[in-house]
């Protein structure tokens, strides 16, 4: 039997059986034209619930494009659960996404939930780099200081000491943020004279003392950051103060624009021998802001999210 569930109907109780489909109505959507609301619409949201390793999931049946499921909660105890998984599908958001399976976690009486974030979202990139998708908790911090969980009430918790290192990471941006538009101009521009250069002349590249092996795969990297920079500064720099901080104007249909030039400081780093600083010209020059960044993304990848009182949520998310 096809059960019919509203978390947002207190009348509603959700009786869970084991091995048995669901469908889950989901939060309101507002459908807004020059600023007037013109529908509100709900959808259904086709769900299971099964038993594995002795514990209780509640998941969607479909999937997304790129495999994951819409959302997958595992109930641990009766007062605690994990979130396992939140994507956005073609009816609802992340965000819608995330209140529909808070409000579940409500109903269903859970006091603590922890998750994992691993949160990507998909960009369009410059033929280099080829991937589409980017995580999302660094693109959200560095637009507004705050991730996609912890702006839900999820505070993320050292694994090691146990310490909440949400003031820690929106100090490191603040670092971010004092970044200069001529301290990262100098080092892309640098590098596409240095490569120019050794072009005419047939020279080989050197960087830290060390010779590049795949040079050409080099200056295709190097010339996909210098492109998508030129692009980038010409748009932001008159309008932002410095080039992080100028992720507050960051959108999901402008993404591209912010993402090529950043992977100066995680593609570099992970693929080319973790560089931190590159010679142009016999001048030596750090990648401006670098250990701060990698700082950020370690401190990111060694956190759990946990709240620890789940409250109702709204029937919309605004």
């Amino acid at each position: 039997m096809n059960y019919i569930y509203d978390p947002w109907d207190i009348k509603n109780i959700l009786n869970i059986n084991l091995n048995s489909r669901i469908k889950f109505k989901g939060p309101r959507k507002i459908i807004k034209q020059d600023g007037t609301i013109i529908n509100v619409e709900r959808h259904n949201i086709d769900s299971e619930i099964i038993n594995k390793n002795g514990k209780t999931i509640i998941q969607s049946v479909g999937r997304t494009l790129f495999g994951y499921r819409i959302f997958e909660i595992i109930i641990k105890t009766p007062d605690e659960a994990h979130i396992e998984n939140i994507s956005k599908n073609d009816k609802y958001s992340g965000s819608d996404i995330m209140i529909f399976v808070l409000q579940i976690l409500y109903r269903l009486g859970i006091k603590k939930c922890t998750l994992t974030d691993a949160s990507y979202y998909e960009c369009k990139r410059n033929n280099f780099f080829k991937s589409v998708e980017i995580p999302l908790k660094t693109l959200k911090l560095l637009k507004n200081g705050n991730t996609f969980y912890s702006s839900f009430g999820f505070n993320p918790i050292d694994k090691t000491n146990r310490t909440n290192k949400i003031e820690n990471m929106r100090k490191l941006v603040g670092y971010l943020y004092d970044i200069q538009w001529t301290d990262l101009d100098k080092i892309i521009t640098n590098g596409k004279i240095y490569i120019n250069e050794a072009e005419r002349n047939e020279k080989n590249i050197i960087y830290n003392s060390f010779l590049i092996r795949n040079v050409n795969k080099w200056k295709k990297y190097w010339k996909a950051i210098y492109n998508s920079w030129i692009n980038f500064k010409t748009k932001y720099e008159p309008i932002s103060a410095s080039p992080f901080r100028a992720f507050m104007y960051l959108t999901w249909e402008n993404c591209s624009e912010f993402i090529g030039w950043l992977e100066l400081y995680s593609y570099t780093f992970s693929n080319f021998n973790k560089v931190m600083n590159y010679t142009f010209l016999n001048i030596k020059y750090e990648i401006p802001g670098i250990k701060i960044f990698n700082q950020l993304k370690e401190t990111l990848n060694n956190v759990e999210w946990i709240m620890k009182s789940i409250v109702a949520q709204q029937d919309i998310y605004k």
